[in-house]
């Protein structure tokens, strides 16, 4: 009997005729740096095939959700090729990726809405999504249903099977081409916090911000993360994110200051003007530290 943890061994026991494939991404430096991704395939029973690693991509450049996704894509195009075996009517794909998982059923309704969220706020992503449709839907045609899987990471043999092989495509990179990467940019946020950046809640304020993520978006659009600056107190709280047309975001250079207009919607949080660049204080250096002396 092969080794699963708790989780795998009820999805086995609810379909053990079905394909599992395990995905797994990899960036380093993310967003923009050498990145990477795995995918391998374990066979039910039945068809008695040991499991083999399918995906094995490696670019330049890229961003840690772009290869989680990535991963299922290539899993995806492989199942097409590969598609059907007997007795098999189901392929489950395996991810520690709370955003591929959590939005593999959304996409759809993302695509009719010219990749935008019910909020009207632009998704990022679109190319890969799309393929991710287009190979499900191909799948469906030769009689396989794809189900996606969240599992947390190096839960078993094969997970940590594949995060190895992904951090090691992503630690080689340069062999493959992650076309569809917009590079944005990235710099310190000067708020410590672990947290994500969160969507801000807009009334039409005028506030001062200084920038340290843009991120592009479906057709230019960016989204930047930011951190507010109080002027009176000479001090910078939260992490908040909005989003700026593209002309406006060229105005929005990271690390600095910019007084700016919000609009009035917090479902869709927009900075619709920069009104005037502020001075910010110099930020700490960051003193390295000295090497000990050499013992005698």
């Amino acid at each position: 009997m092969r080794e699963y943890n708790q989780n795998r061994v009820n999805i086995v026991l609810l379909d053990p005729r079905a394909v599992h494939i395990q995905t797994d991404g990899s960036c380093y430096g993310n967003p923009g740096g050498k990145s990477g991704c795995a995918a391998v395939v374990h066979y039910p029973e039945h068809l008695n095939r040991e499991d083999e690693q399918i995906v094995d991509f490696g670019c330049e450049e890229s961003s840690n959700n772009r290869m989680e996704l990535m991963a299922c894509v290539e899993a995806l195009r492989w199942v097409r090729r590969n598609a059907p075996w007997a007795g098999v009517t189901r392929v489950l794909v395996v991810s520690d990726s709370s955003y591929v998982v959590e939005n593999a059923s959304r996409a759809t309704t993302w695509k009719k809405s010219g990749w935008r969220n019910r909020f009207g706020q632009p998704m990022a992503n679109d190319d890969l999504w799309n393929e991710l449709l287009r190979a499900r839907s191909k799948a469906a045609r030769v009689g396989i249903r794809i189900d996606f899987v969240w599992e947390p990471s190096k839960k078993s043999a094969i997970a940590k099977r594949v995060d190895k092989a992904a951090k090691a495509a992503a630690a080689r990179g340069g062999m493959d081409d992650d076309r569809g990467y917009r590079p944005g940019g990235v710099s310190r946020s000067m708020v410590k916090s672990a947290a994500a950046a969160q969507p801000f809640p807009t009334s039409g304020q005028v506030i001062v911000i200084r920038p340290y993520v843009k991120k592009i978006m479906f057709k230019g659009e960016h989204r930047i993360s930011f951190n507010i600056f109080d002027e009176i107190s000479q001090t910078y709280t939260n992490k908040f994110f909005a989003f700026a047309q593209p002309v406006l975001a060229t105005e929005l250079h990271m690390g600095s200051g910019h007084r700016v207009q919000f609009n009035s919607d917090p479902s869709y949080p927009q900075i619709v003007e920069r009104i005037e660049a502020v001075e910010l204080p110099k930020p700490p250096s960051r003193a390295k530290k000295a090497k000990p002396f050499p013992h005698e």
